[in-house]
């Protein structure tokens, strides 16, 4: 930069793009980035056409989007489109919410990127249809196919969470992302499983990964979010989660009239799945009719298990650890380089995306 003017030389390419995306990726309007520079929202907006910034508003906006000035002078690598998103609360969900995901998103994989230099992350180790799956029986066999693949056998999956990042899915929390948009998944660079951390039902939290390695197995260049095809990843987090022949093995007879509930509650926290779960599980496979299933999620409704149901509390939260783990292995200066590389700040990497850093050894000293 040029002190004595304040503004760039020549000789280095301001890139307005970038600053697009932090922008979108911060969730701030043009006109909150004009009023915190202290200009107007036009000028704000020639900033991501063909303005320059000075050496003042560059720290200003390093400041306000959480990134180094090295973040604004590297061309944007690629971007997350929203087609390739598999959001399942899509209809819920504004564009401009999704947009700022989306850009959160493609924050983390320049860090990603940068990481993969330094260390070495599991390849992708399941396998993708290239032909649209259709009918429940079909989706039955590509569930047991992966378990057979991932050699998981019948029983109980003990953490949906690493078992996705072991076949190669990086798991990612987004801090404070809107309640209404739930996991969702995209296959850019490598697979990536994008959890809500405003979600608290580790139930929910299990059932959401399983749905999205539904999505990255079977819908691979097909635009998702319609019904059908959330219908079908629901079907194969079902199968995964459940397999028939062991959970068909398992699952109470009525009492009468009356659900087994007592004997539900042993299968709820052996699967770590929820009751109404176990409930449409059983019905897909004729253990219930369409009746008693129905009374079933009437008593649920009656007793307000709809987001939280009982017992949930004796189900243990699942955490992504393979990035973390990733960043634990450099030393600090080389977690510098990877900063400096991506263009992100270390407390927006903390914060975003709810990962510890390394702290600088001078910041230790008492």
């Amino acid at each position: 930069m040029n002190d004595r003017t304040g503004l760039l030389p020549l000789g280095d390419e301001f890139s307005p793009d970038k600053l697009r995306l932090a922008r979108c990726a911060a969730g701030r309007s043009l006109a909150e980035i004009g009023e915190l520079l202290g200009v107007t929202r036009q000028y704000a907006h020639k900033l991501e056409v063909n303005a320059v910034p000075s050496r003042a508003q560059l720290a200003r906006l390093c400041e306000i989007l959480g990134v180094h000035e090295s973040f604004f002078f590297a061309p944007r690598r690629g971007s997350v489109e929203l087609e390739q998103c598999h959001f399942r609360s899509v209809r819920a969900s504004s564009q401009t919410l999704k947009k700022t995901i989306a850009a959160q998103v493609e924050m983390f994989e320049l860090l990603i990127d940068e990481l993969d230099k330094e260390v070495a992350f599991p390849t992708v180790s399941f396998s993708m249809l290239e032909e649209p799956v259709s009918g429940i029986g079909k989706i039955e066999q590509v569930a047991e196919k992966f378990r057979r693949e991932q050699g998981l056998g019948i029983g109980p999956l003990s953490s949906v969470t690493k078992l996705a990042e072991k076949v190669g899915v990086l798991v990612v929390n987004l801090a404070d992302a809107d309640d209404k948009v739930d996991a969702f998944s995209l296959f850019n660079k490598r697979p990536l499983i994008v959890r809500n951390t405003a979600k608290v039902n580790p139930c929910r939290q299990r059932f959401d990964l399983a749905h999205e390695l539904g999505h990255l197995i079977m819908h691979q260049g097909i635009e998702t979010g319609c019904r059908h095809t959330e219908d079908q990843a629901n079907q194969f987090a079902s199968a995964l989660l459940m397999p028939r022949a062991s959970f068909a093995a398992e699952f109470p007879p009525m009492r009468g009239k009356y659900l087994n509930w007592s004997a539900l509650k042993e299968l709820k926290l052996r699967w770590k799945v929820s009751f109404k779960a176990l409930i449409y599980r059983a019905q897909s496979l004729d253990l219930l009719t369409a009746e008693q299933a129905k009374s079933g999620f009437t008593y649920l409704n009656r007793k307000g298990f709809t987001k939280h149901e009982e017992f949930d509390e004796l189900i243990p939260m699942e955490s992504p650890m393979l990035v973390q783990r990733a960043i634990n292995l450099l030393d600090y200066s080389s977690w510098k380089r990877v900063l400096t590389a991506s263009g992100l700040a270390s407390d927006t990497v903390s914060m975003q995306y709810m990962i510890e850093v390394p702290v600088s050894p001078l910041r230790l000293v008492q």
